[in-house]
């Protein structure tokens, strides 16, 4: 009990001994408190008696330690138990040490956390005593104060890195990241805001400033500054282009769009809408105004007079005598002119100048209209007279025009040629005091246009060449005539001499105009004549064909239009020797700018072979051959003759005429021939029959040129077809029902 109770007094000064200080005075240390208590017990013989001594040591160690009150107490209690062997009797021996050892530190007051920098603090909550992240070394971020005030607190300090994606230190941007910011936030109208790639600094060179007249960045325009684009380059015909306000396009609503029929812009028209003009507000007399293909005002067809100057005759007033006088005709017009004019009094004469001022030839057209202007023409008559500077008269009309006024076209005029106009009341002798309009016009001769001038001898509708019509509008493989050929001794002072076949281009100009060709033949020929407009065909020439022998006496003659629509043609035996082929308009008062005159000779393919009465039994001698004839003899009326011929391509048509065989005997022309033919398919069946359309009463079937005499002769299928000879049904039992006769066949190819 006794050691119990010891041990328990022992522990009890330990415990009071480790709460105290150094004085003596007790010390509380809230922080942190340590023990270690180690016990041990050994055996040991006693070094006097000898006597085995048990020896228990325990030991107490107590450490304090405060963050500014350090006192280490270390107690130790080793308690030595003997036993006397003799006895066995226990004496236990206590023995207390404990060593206190206490240091304590003191730096002042403990304000950490006031915001204040004390003594010992680097910094104390935000007041970081004027550093900041760079200044610690980094690039950016937000610097604080370590809890304790003892440092700085560094983890929200960055390293920043360009490129990587993310804004960092002292980065505006980086790549995509603009951190919320645009162009607009840059003081610019827009566009689009960049981040530099090196420098992750803001690139605002795709950003704009609309409004200061000078494109930038993505900016369309700014203001006057339209890139150099107007409304042409837009697509327009006219206009002014602006900016829209945004610089992001072009403003094209003043830009004219010529052709939508609305006027735009600076249009003056656009197609039908001429803004409530007419030729009057334009200044003009008459006319009808006109819009250009470029949206202006197109006054070609309006039209201002100008007066005439009298006197422009001889000043010497004679009813029906022609007053001309050279030096006092008004003019030269050199341009379209409209004239505005009197006959008064009555006998008076108006002669106008008029003078082609161009390189080639120009069509000169004449018209006259009443007191009203174009298109009217009441209560006076008119007639119209083209005259040369010798008062010779070259054309002439007196009511092609409206009502009784006149109208002359189609007259030539060559380069720097000059004609003189006549206007008078009809028959020179009567007045039109109440005024006329002269309408003179200067028509350009366009190769190609498809319509035949002055100064072509074709047109047909292109400039190509190897067609027949060169790209300058004269027949290919024909002969230029050579002017003057009026008479057989110009024509033989042309030197132009034909011996057969030959092809020749002329044109009828003036209206009085004839052409002569010499032919010297040295045998007797079968031969084909023919005029045309334009190869194998026929268009807007009226045209006649005259044969001459060497003396000048007339042969034969075709003004009935014996060729395609009013071309001429005729199919004769010519004697050997001289003679001479005339080509004129047909009652030699009109005009044929240009024409192609084709001579050529018959090929003989022999006698029909009878009986050829029929299709089965047709002769065969005219094959697929062209320019060829058959000799036939019809001596009894009821007889018929058939003959086969081939057509060897397709669209081809076919021209057969049947003429004299013998003109000693008879001829077409004093009806001595009665014919008739008829055209046949290979399957019998009729295409095209004729009694009368040669010569006199002699027979002919044409379905050659665009608009066919006989269309069932005309664009045939590639075979074989039939015609057929006989005497007219309105003739049998007549003499002209018996005869002797050729049978011609030209087969014309597309």
């Amino acid at each position: 009990m006794r050691r119990n109770a010891l041990s328990t007094s022992l522990l009890a000064a330990i415990a009071t001994l480790s709460a105290c200080g150094d004085d003596g005075t007790a010390t509380t240390d809230s922080n942190q408190d340590t023990s270690t208590t180690t016990d041990a017990s050994t055996t040991e013989p006693d070094p006097t008696t000898g006597v085995p001594t048990t020896t228990d040591p325990s030991t107490t160690t107590t450490s304090t330690t405060d963050d500014t009150d350090t006192t280490p107490v270390t107690a130790t209690e080793t308690t030595t138990s003997t036993t006397d062997p003799t006895t066995d009797t226990t004496t236990d021996t206590t023995t207390d040490t404990t060593t206190d050892t206490t240091t304590t530190t003191t730096t002042g007051p403990n304000n950490c956390g006031n915001g204040v920098l004390d003594d010992g603090e680097v910094c104390d909550g935000a007041e970081l005593a004027g550093q900041d992240c760079a200044m610690q070394g980094f690039d950016g971020g937000t610097l604080a104060c370590a809890a304790d005030c003892s440092e700085f607190d560094v983890t929200q300090c960055v390293l920043a890195t360009c490129g990587n994606g993310a804004i960092e230190g002292e980065e505006q941007c980086d790549g995509t990241e603009l951190g919320g910011e645009d162009c607009v936030s840059q003081g610019k109208s827009g566009g689009e805001l960049a981040c530099t790639a090196d420098s992750c600094v803001f690139d605002t060179s795709a950003c704009f400033s609309c409004g200061d007249n000078a494109i930038q960045g993505i900016e369309v325009c700014d203001g006057t500054d339209l890139g150099g684009a107007d409304c042409l380059s837009e697509g327009f015909d006219s206009g002014t282009l602006g900016c829209a306000a945004d610089c992001a396009a072009l403003d094209t609503t003043m830009c004219n769009a010529c052709g939508d029929g609305a006027i735009g812009g600076d249009e003056q028209c656009d197609g039908a809408d001429l803004g409530g003009q007419t030729c009057a507000s334009q200044g003009a007399d008459f006319g009808t105004l006109g819009c250009s293909a470029e949206c202006g005002f197109d006054l070609s067809g309006c039209v201002t007079a100008i007066d005439e100057s009298e006197p422009n005759d001889d000043a010497m007033v004679a009813i029906g005598v022609n007053d001309f006088l050279l030096a006092n005709a008004e003019g030269p017009f050199t341009a379209n002119t409209f004239i505005s004019a009197k006959i008064d009094p009555a006998g008076d004469d108006d002669f106008f100048a008029v003078q082609n001022p161009g390189p080639g030839y120009v069509e000169l057209r004449l018209e006259t209209f009443g007191a009203g202007g174009p298109g009217t023409c009441q209560t006076i008559d008119t007639v119209i007279d083209v005259r040369s500077a010798t008062n010779q008269l070259l054309a002439t009309d007196d009511e092609s025009g409206i009502s009784s006024c006149s109208l002359l076209t189609g007259f030539g005029l060559a380069a720097g040629e000059t004609v003189y106009v006549r206007v008078i009341d009809w028959q020179d002798n009567g007045a039109i005091a109440g005024g006329y309009f002269l309408d003179i016009k200067l028509l350009p001769v366009v190769c190609g246009d498809g319509a035949v001038g002055p100064g072509e001898t074709c047109d047909d509708g292109n400039v190509a060449n190897g067609d027949g019509c060169s790209d300058a509008c004269f027949f290919e493989g024909a002969t230029a005539e050579i002017e003057p050929n009026n008479t057989n001794a110009q024509a033989d002072a042309t030197g132009l001499v034909a011996t057969g076949t030959e092809t020749y281009t002329g044109s009828i100009l003036p209206s009085a105009d004839v052409d002569r060709y010499r032919f010297d033949l040295a045998a007797p020929q079968f031969m084909r004549f023919e005029t045309f407009s334009k190869p194998n065909d026929c268009a807007g020439a009226d045209m006649a064909l005259r044969l001459f022998d060497g003396n000048n006496v007339s042969i034969i003659a075709d003004t009935g239009n014996s060729g395609i629509s009013l071309c001429s043609a005729l199919v004769f035996p010519v004697p050997a020797g001289t003679f001479y082929a005339q080509v004129g308009e047909f009652d030699n008062s009109g005009l044929v700018p240009g024409y192609l005159f084709e001579a050529v000779t018959l090929g003989d393919n022999g006698a029909e072979a009878e009986p050829n009465e029929d299709i089965a039994t047709a002769s065969l001698n005219l094959d697929d051959s062209t320019d060829v004839f058959v000799f036939g003899d019809h001596a009894l009326e009821a007889d018929k003759d058939y003959y086969a011929i081939n057509v060897p391509v397709a669209g081809s048509s076919l021209r057969l005429e049947l003429f004299e065989g013998d003109r000693a005997i008879e001829t077409c022309e004093s009806n001595g021939i009665d014919s008739e033919i008829t055209l046949f398919n290979a399957m019998g069946v009729q295409l095209s029959n004729d009694d009368d359309d040669g010569r006199g009463f002699c027979s002919m079937i044409d379905g050659t040129g665009n608009v066919p005499r006989d269309a069932g002769a005309h664009n045939l299928a590639a075979g074989t077809y039939y015609v057929e000879v006989r005497a007219s049904d309105a003739v049998q039992n007549v003499p002209n029902a018996q005869f002797i006769y050729r049978l011609a066949a030209t087969v014309r190819t597309p």
